[in-house]
């Protein structure tokens, strides 16, 4: 998708960032397996569950030799409890749908690049008035190795030819904002699932997006020129 040279690129993963999800995933990953006789700890799940792929995830916990297969029926199981926990509850952020009309209308590309399989897209989506806001999206289909590694960031980029210094980063976990920093964009952070401190260097920490501006994007894009 062809892209103005310098057009401002708003990059958005989802878990944590446009709905405040992740209490219910780490609720499903605990019921689900506590199913198959694991016990899943506070600290698994920041190192390895937060920001990453289902196919990561699995393989931590059922065996690098998991087959494609057994890794999507497992991937299935999980984000059908999932849905089921979070469905009732939904909810975007607060101030997010005020924020993205006020930086569409300001001229800024929006493109979502998450870690969750499209199914999880397709719920969000149909429970939320978002997606048409978004130019396109990245999704776990789209890539072959998860945050903390660069490369959705970096596809997302390339779906809308961009830059890396004209890409800013939405993100709240520790693996996503490796992930982006890896790939040489500035990185907003909201503090839904960690402290600012947990995070690391950002540009900018929110708790929601009442408190960003499309000035404050500005100006931390000139930073980043």
């Amino acid at each position: 998708m062809e892209n103005k040279p310098n057009t401002p690129v708003l990059i958005f993963d989802m878990d944590g960032t446009l709905i405040d999800s992740n209490p219910a995933h780490k609720q499903a990953y605990t019921e689900f397996l506590k199913r198959h006789g694991i016990e899943l700890t506070d600290a698994d799940f920041i190192n390895y569950i937060s920001g990453r792929m289902n196919p990561d995830v699995i393989k931590h916990f059922f065996g690098a030799d998991t087959d494609t297969e057994r890794i999507q029926e497992l991937t299935k199981e999980k984000e059908t409890l999932f849905q089921d926990i979070y469905g009732p509850q939904i909810k975007a952020i607060d101030g997010l749908i005020p924020f993205l009309n006020s930086v569409r209308e300001a001229g800024f590309l929006m493109v979502l690049a998450t870690s969750a399989p499209m199914m999880n897209v397709r719920f969000v989506f149909d429970h939320l008035p978002i997606e048409q806001f978004f130019t396109t999206i990245i999704s776990e289909q789209d890539v072959e190795v998860g945050k903390p590694d660069p490369t959705v960031f970096r596809r997302a980029a390339e779906r809308v030819m961009a830059q890396p210094a004209d890409c800013l980063v939405f993100e709240d976990s520790q693996a996503g904002v490796q992930a982006a920093h890896e790939a040489g964009m500035k990185v907003i952070v909201l503090t839904t699932t960690h402290t600012a401190d947990e995070l690391g260097a950002a540009e900018l920490a929110i708790g929601d997006f009442t408190q960003v501006s499309v000035a404050h994007l500005r100006q931390i894009m000139q930073q980043a020129a």
